[in-house]
């Protein structure tokens, strides 16, 4: 048997199905199907069931990837500790808004200072389902926003940079350009109640004008952006990047002492405390957000 069938396994049972693993793991399934059958071999019985549609791992597939999950974990960590460089996958997921602004930046960083790192971007781009692939394995470290409520102890985490809250709106308005006048004459665009920011900015306006009702919703502070400079309203959101502040015909009012800043932070799971990988992102981040 090879060990390098038993991350296959995890994989699997973590993503659903074969195809999904593959994918993550960046093999055809054909191998990863070949992978299977062999550690079914090793073990004398089937680890899944494929009787109908779909294939489901077994209960004793279950009993082993519980029982291999924290092995392999420090296995990692072994052999980490004796690479002379830093080398290897590493799955990180990261926000949207991080995405749009310095993720390109950090990824070249990554590439110049550790050419044999390979890095993997997660699809999720939500704080929430960010944080639950981190606690169940599906990714490496994370780059999200800190929920007021906290993170797991299950996680440990760095705060990268804090973002502060400014208010939008068109730039013909002519009223009293204060945030309450503001938010009581314009109709709001409301940046999503599902989003970690959302919820600060929500929080903001109702505390404002309690009982405010959205005119419309979008999910991305450039959105909210590009239909408040068409006159649409105005909107709470993180302050934007530069080159859209010069793009877009709008006024920005700071919100610094009517509301928190958002935390931006680098999270990871308590077992890779010294996982080199994720330490050579976070030295990355914190290069490229100090820049």
């Amino acid at each position: 048997m090879k060990l390098g069938s038993l991350p296959t396994l995890q994989a699997i049972v973590r993503r659903g199905n074969f195809a999904a693993a593959a994918q993550e793991l960046g093999l055809t399934p054909s191998a990863v199907s070949q992978q299977m059958r062999t550690l079914e071999d090793y073990f004398g019985q089937p680890l899944f069931d494929r009787s109908g549609r779909s294939v489901k791992p077994t209960p004793f597939a279950l009993e082993v990837v519980g029982t291999i999950e924290g092995a392999l974990d420090r296995l990692h960590s072994l052999r980490d500790r004796t690479r002379p460089d830093v080398a290897g996958k590493l799955r990180i997921g990261v926000i949207n808004s991080v995405q749009l602004s310095t993720l390109p930046a950090l990824l070249k960083r990554v590439a110049q200072r550790y050419p044999s790192l390979q890095v993997v971007l997660e699809a999720e781009n939500t704080s929430e389902r960010l944080l639950d692939g981190l606690k169940a394995g599906d990714v490496d470290t994370v780059m999200v926003v800190k929920p007021r409520a906290g993170i797991s102890r299950r996680l440990l985490w760095e705060e990268v940079t804090q973002e502060p809250f400014v208010l939008v709106y068109p730039r013909n308005y002519a009223g009293s350009e204060t945030s309450s006048a503001i938010i009581q004459s314009l109709p709001w665009i409301r940046y999503n109640m599902n989003l970690e920011g959302g919820r600060l900015a929500s929080a903001f306006v109702r505390r404002t004008m309690p009982g405010l009702q959205p005119r419309y919703e979008v999910m991305q502070g450039d959105a909210a952006v590009n239909m408040v400079s068409e006159g649409l309203g105005f909107s709470v959101i993180t302050r934007p990047r530069q080159r859209i502040l010069e793009t877009y015909p709008l006024n920005v009012l700071k919100l610094d002492r009517q509301m928190p800043k958002r935390s931006i932070v680098l999270a990871r799971r308590t077992a890779d405390v010294d996982n080199r990988r994720v330490d050579a992102f976070l030295a990355c981040v914190k290069e490229v957000y100090a820049a």
